[in-house]
């Protein structure tokens, strides 16, 4: 977790400003108002690329997002929010008005909107690039209105709300990363479930994630050394060609992007275990390579030092 602002620590007369200044780029820009010396701390989680968790607990501020905010470059991001605690009032597109404590908002951020936090509160929000959501915004839009008749509606919120806690607990590693990729998922499918016809946002899904669930497979199993483009194909129901062009279309080759993730995978591990007779070799073997001295050629051409040359380096670096 990193904490993007606590008012606490600041001047009085520095709170209003500081507390617009994070929201606008913490979530898109926007018009935003604070009282004079409010209270805010806003908190971040990264869950992956595109994708972050956000908590505010605010003493009251109004963000209000109008046509002039639309043509700035920022990237695309949706908001899908849960109020926690307080008096909050957002007035976007087709969502009903009113406060709706406990109850998930899901706001397009490239549409105009209007959000008043009236009384201290506490709300939570996954934002995602829609780049990586992979859904047009007409779905996300349409989704808006239709979101508590989702199936998933009650998992999803269950989800966000339990997820700060969660992240916390855990430990870094790939099953963090994981998390957060299923994060993603998880609010790409609640958007989805909601669409009246099965045609075009399957396709945008379908082709807009391939990519980010064979990469995510990859990590899950990288140490295998099956991890052919014909078990890709098999586990995600497609063909051999389609998985090569989800690779090409990010301008990515599948084995390089194999090769790339068992060496530095190889190279944390070394830089772990002692120096001894045999443990390159060894570390070679569980990340998938048959033979050391091709592991030995590709490392060095990666990282400028062998193998062995690099593990010196780390036990002298502590």
């Amino acid at each position: 977790m990193a904490v993007l602002l606590d008012t606490t620590e600041l001047p009085w007369g520095e709170r209003a400003d500081a507390v617009c200044a994070a929201l606008s780029t913490a979530l898109a820009p926007a018009s935003v108002s604070a009282s004079p010396g409010a209270r805010s701390r806003i908190s971040r989680w990264d869950l992956g690329p595109g994708a972050d968790l956000l908590q505010h607990v605010s003493g009251g501020h109004r963000l209000t997002r109008t046509g002039k905010h639309l043509r700035s470059d920022n990237p695309e991001r949706i908001s899908l929010g849960l109020p926690r605690a307080g008096s909050v009032r957002l007035k976007h597109r087709d969502l009903p008005g009113g406060d709706r404590i406990g109850d998930l908002q899901l706001v397009d951020l490239t549409s105009p909107y209007d959000f008043l936090v009236a009384a201290p509160s506490v709300l939570q929000a996954v934002v995602i690039d829609y780049a990586q959501l992979g859904l047009s915004v007409d779905t996300v839009r349409s989704a808006i209105p239709r979101l508590p008749a989702s199936p998933l509606y009650a998992m999803t919120r269950r989800h966000l709300q339990d997820l700060p806690a969660i992240i916390d607990a855990m430990p870094p590693g790939p099953a963090l990363s994981m998390l957060g990729s299923a994060t993603t998922d998880l609010v790409r499918a609640l958007i989805a479930s909601t669409a009246t016809q099965q045609g075009q946002w399957t396709t945008e899904a379908g082709n807009g994630t391939l990519f980010l669930r064979l990469t995510a497979f990859i990590r899950q199993h990288q140490r295998d050394r099956d991890l052919s483009a014909a078990r890709l194909a098999a586990a995600h129901a497609v063909s051999e060609r389609t998985v090569y062009a989800a690779f090409a279309q990010h301008g990515e080759h599948l084995a390089e992007w194999v090769m790339r993730g068992r060496l530095e995978g190889a190279r944390t591990e070394l830089a772990r275990i002692p120096s001894s007779a045999g443990s390159v070799g060894k570390v070679a073997h569980t990340w998938g390579f048959k033979d050391a001295r091709h592991f030995a050629r590709r490392f060095r051409a990666a990282y400028g030092v062998s193998p062995r040359e690099w593990q010196q380096l780390s036990a002298e670096r502590g």
